[in-house]
């Protein structure tokens, strides 16, 4: 049996119970720095998830807008479908024609005033 040195009885358990209120203090402020660490990095996540619900909201709104505009829908009826307050607000969703629809509506004029100059000559 082993023989360990002659000590007060009080001052091991005051080493120890030193020692073990040490350690706890050292954990508990580990945990909770990790704990803060876990719900910063939580935070974070949430915010990006929501940074790109908006964005796929608004890219959802503006496709259904312009698709519509392209389908030769009255900007009113898109504004009142959107539910904005006026057609200038709309307009921001809107998205210019493509450069053949241009094309084709002015092909169109010049074939209208073509044939006005030519019933009007003959």
């Amino acid at each position: 049996m082993p023989s360990f040195p002659k000590q007060a009885a009080n001052s091991l358990v005051t080493e120890t119970s030193q020692y073990f209120v040490f350690f706890c203090r050292s954990v508990c402020s580990a945990i909770l720095a990790k704990c803060l660490i876990i719900n910063v990095l939580r935070l974070i996540i949430v915010i990006l998830f929501f940074i790109a619900f908006l964005n796929i909201t608004y890219t959802a709104r503006h496709t259904w807008a312009t698709t519509a505009y392209y389908c030769e829908i009255h900007p009113g009826v898109i504004s009142e479908a959107m539910g904005h307050s006026s057609i200038t607000v709309t307009e921001t969703y809107l998205k210019p024609f493509h450069s053949k629809k241009i094309d084709d509506a002015n092909r169109r004029i010049i074939d209208f005033v073509e044939r006005s100059i030519g019933k009007a000559i003959a």
